[in-house]
């Protein structure tokens, strides 16, 4: 369960949101009733609209930082403090120890 994933924070387990670019695709569906215009113009918007509908979850972690005299963004510095297995970072941590 999600019991493996709770010490991390919810930015890197939030999955991303579609519901904007489904809410358009349905209403081209419903408009026009045809699965090609559906598929071109609603797929087209579904698309488009995939950036925008998630910038409201992720978009503060574009913020600035100052971090111990360094400006970072908020992304990069829970990114430093949560080191994932297959970063560099974390490479390199492993070859420094006895793990080697």
């Amino acid at each position: 369960g999600f019991y493996w994933w709770s010490h991390y924070p919810i930015n890197f387990v939030l999955p991303s949101t579609m519901i904007p670019g489904a809410l358009i695709m349905d209403t081209v569906m419903l408009l026009t009733r045809n699965w090609m215009i559906t598929a071109l113009v609603g797929g087209g918007a579904f698309g488009l609209l995939f950036y925008p509908g998630n910038w409201p979850i992720f978009g503060p972690t574009h913020l600035p930082l100052v971090a111990e005299g360094v400006l970072l963004s908020l992304a990069d510095y829970t990114g430093f403090l949560y080191v994932r297995t297959g970063t560099p970072e974390y490479v390199r941590l492993i070859e420094q120890g006895s793990l080697r």
